[in-house]
Formats: C-alpha cells, structure tokens, sequence
C-alpha cells in the first residue's frame, strides 16, 4: 500500500483507550455526556424512526444522550463542510469512503488504525478489524497507517425479477450474459417489456451499475495495469498516472466491446428509458408492467409493499460475463454496491477531551454491534458488513457472492466525470454518435476530468501523484 505519513493516536491517547476497552461496560461515558451524531437519513421516515429508537435505548443503556443530526443526502455534505469549517463538526458521523477519505485527509477524523487492533466492547473475541471480510478491510486502510472509521453497513445492488413473468415466457433465470439476453428475447417475444432501464439523470443509475460491472468483466487486466499500491484496487491518483501513461483508453477494443454489449441489451428497455427515473422503474416493476429492473436492497421493502401476492419475484446479481460472449471475459461476475458505504467516524478534535472520546468510541462500536446491525437489516433492509452478522432469510439473495468492483471505471473520480459519461452514454445509446465518437468522447471529457483533480490535488508525474512507492 502507498503511505501518506499521516499520524497515528497519540500515545496517551492509546492507553487511555485501552482501559476503557477493558474496563468493558463500566467504562462508558460518564452520565451528562452529550455527542452529536449526524447522518443523512431525513427523508426516510421509517429509517429515522429506527434510528431513532436505537439511540434512545442507547441513552437508556449508557447515559449518554444522542443529539441526532438527521439530513436528507442533497443537503449533507454541505451541512457537514460547513459545520467543520466552522469547528463546529459532528462528534459522530457516517459517510461513503470516498467522503470520509477526504474528511480524514483533512484533518477532520481520528485515525482508527489502532482501534481496529483491539476488541469491540460490543463484538468481543477477535480484533475488530477481523470482524470485517478481507475486501472490505482492504479498503478500509487509506494508507497502511490510516483508516478513517469503520463500516457497518453496505447496499448490495441486485436485479429483481417476475418469475412468474419468465415462466410464462419459457425464460429461465440467466447467471450468464448470453442466458441473460435469451431470457429479455422470450421476455419480448411473449409480448412483455423485459426491463425498466432508467436513464434520466446520474441519480438513476442503471447505466452508470450495468457499466461498471461490464467493463471490470471485460478489461479486468486494468487493475493489475494500474495498480501502483499493490492492494488490489485502482485509486484515484492511481487513474491519474495510468491516464497520464497513456494506458487508459476509452477507444480500447475491450471497452468497446462493453459498451456495444450495452446497446445490444437496450432493445429490451422501455423506450422511454432516457427519461425514466429510478423511482418510477421500481414502481413499474412492482406493479407488474416489466419483467426485471435493477435496485438496491434498500429498495426491497418498497417493492414487496407493492407487490404482495400479485407475483412471485427473485434477485439476481450482473450475469457473469464468459467467453462465450467475449473471450476477454474473466469469468466472475462483479458486485454493484457491496462497498463500505455506511462508515462510522470521529471528529479528531475529540482526541483533546479522552472522556468524550471515549463516550464516542463506544457510541461507534455500540452502533457497529452485531444485535444493532442484525436490527437494521431485519427492519430496514442494510446490508450488514461484519461477518459476525447472519443475513435475515429475506435478505439471502443479496449475500455477497461476486467479486469486489476493484477499478471503479465510471463511479471512482468526481460528479462531474458521471455527468460526462452519462450525458455522452444518452447520446451513445440514442444513436446520435457512434461507439467510436462514443469513446473518443469520453478520452477527451476524462482528461479534461483527471487534469482538474490533479490541480486541485496539487498531483503530477514529479511528486508521483502524491504516492510513495
């Protein structure tokens, strides 16, 4: 892995920790301690309320108090950076790793790398890094000396279909690609629409999943191409210098080759799929008007609120791409979701106050327990990322079955990126330019992408894109 030469806890810090650790439940924040906790769950109304019970039955169990920053996700990060700006940031908050990569490496966040060396009060018997898969641990460590919280909870992306719908057309459920485009034809021939695409904005986002996953099947070597790190994924700065190398290539015969795959499987959309939204997809599924349409787990209490007994339905992850369809094919499919997304953190500045550190440390670790976890998959539908966690048996079909998304090709660099690609792959897909124009398209919006992140990142062949080898 690159290191940074960011700072672990201080050593003071680091006893004091400890004996709260072992000290167990006697340890927990004194009575009249007070955290802020915020995280961006405002519009969901049964979220909230669950969050909400969890934390008074917190308070009840500790004595501290929770005061609860509940947002909805457009106002988020704007509320986050503000608030720290001002030094005024959330004791206790959750972000994606992209987020809380950034926050750490802004000094806004304590370094967990020790605490991941000890036991959880809530989830004793192993380190706590050691409740986690290897995947997602991997990911967790920024450098080999800092990891910016720690995940709790992930949303596993799954293709959702009519089994009724496909016995009736003759269709089976596909695990390859080629099965996978035989089961949309039978779907079509027998007269249904085989599948809700939605395609409006970069919040729908079936084009930017479904590519993700194609491409990583296809040119699966570009990991090992680009990886400067050695830990098995494509980061950032590792674009930068692959894309400054010349080995990022949209024209590629590989890439290629996915995106025609993606304008084969778009015969079988709604033909109103450039102005579909994701909510208006699901609900078409549930209702029973198409026959397959791409969600996350978070989405699965909706649909069987709709569906009922009307139908029978299953889930399934991106069919496996093989040689049969093209003979780059690495044979696994590769998981949509499935990322550390629900990462607990702490504010750093908590590191001056060891009685407020620890009241938040046991507030994360209370929160990361496997009985809190096993609630939130059960009621809402997250998908727990401990292993010392078992899934609800309506949960089984979003166990994570599929390779990590190791080069995030569409979804690992800025908005501004997914904008190009989705505005480019609108036109693509709509026939207005070719998969040549396509991808000579997104060679230049991706350079244009990648030089603006090395300004702002101050990155640049002469300091190694600010990694150490």
């Amino acid at each position: 892995m690159r290191k940074t030469g960011l700072a672990v806890l201080s050593a003071a810090m680091c006893v004091g920790l400890a004996a709260g650790m072992l000290a167990g439940t006697e340890a927990k924040a004194d009575e009249g301690v007070t955290l802020v906790f915020a995280q961006d769950l405002d519009t969901n109304e049964k979220a909230n309320a669950v969050m909400n019970e969890i934390l008074t039955e917190y308070t009840e169990k500790t004595g501290t108090q929770i005061q609860f920053e509940s947002l909805p996700s457009a106002d988020y990060r704007t509320w986050l950076m503000t608030q720290f700006s001002a030094g005024q940031g959330p004791d206790v908050y959750t972000g994606i790793i992209y987020d809380m990569t950034q926050d750490y490496q802004a000094g806004y966040l304590t370094n967990f790398i020790d605490i991941y060396e000890e036991e959880s009060a809530y989830d004793p018997g192993k380190p706590w890094k050691e409740t986690l898969p290897e995947y997602i641990s991997e990911q967790m460590y920024i450098s080999e000396d800092a990891v910016p919280g720690y995940p709790t909870a992930t949303s596993v992306v799954r293709i959702f279909y009519n089994k009724d719908m496909l016995e009736a057309a003759g269709a089976e459920i596909p695990e390859t690609w080629a099965e996978f485009m035989d089961t949309c034809q039978k779907l079509k021939d027998a007269g249904n629409i085989p599948f809700a695409f939605p395609n409006a904005t970069i919040d729908d986002l079936s084009w930017l999943w479904f590519s993700n996953s194609i491409c990583s099947q296809i040119d699966h070597e570009m990991v090992d191409t680009l990886d400067v790190s050695g830990n098995g994924y494509v980061e950032l700065a590792e674009m930068c210098k692959g894309l400054d190398e010349g080995k990022i290539d949209f024209t590629d015969e590989k890439l290629t080759a996915c995106f025609e795959l993606m304008k084969e499987f778009s015969q079988y959309w709604t033909s109103d799929y450039n102005g579909l939204d994701q909510q208006t997809a699901i609900e078409m599924f549930a209702r029973g008007e198409v026959a397959m349409v791409q969600a996350m787990s978070i989405s699965l209490e909706n649909i069987e609120s709709i569906v009922g007994d009307s139908f029978e339905y299953g889930v399934m992850p991106v069919p496996v791409i093989t040689t049969e369809t093209n003979e780059n094919a690495m044979g696994k499919s590769v998981i949509l979701g499935g990322q550390p997304d629900i990462i607990f953190g702490m504010n750093k500045a908590l590191e001056e106050d060891e009685t407020k550190y620890a009241a938040a440390l046991d507030f994360v670790q209370y929160m990361a327990s496997p009985e809190v976890q096993a609630r939130l998959a059960e009621e809402i539908c997250r998908i727990p990322l401990a292993t010392t966690v078992e899934l609800p048996d309506r949960l089984a079909g979003f166990t994570i079955t599929e390779e990590p998304l190791r080069m995030p090709w569409f979804t690992g660099v800025n908005e501004k990126w997914r904008n190009y690609f989705h505005r480019s792959g609108q036109e693509y897909l709509s026939d207005s330019i070719t998969v040549e124009e396509f991808g000579e398209t997104l060679n230049e919006s991706y350079a244009e992408v990648i030089a603006e992140v090395e300004a702002e990142n101050g990155w640049s062949a002469d300091n190694n894109y600010g990694m150490t080898e």
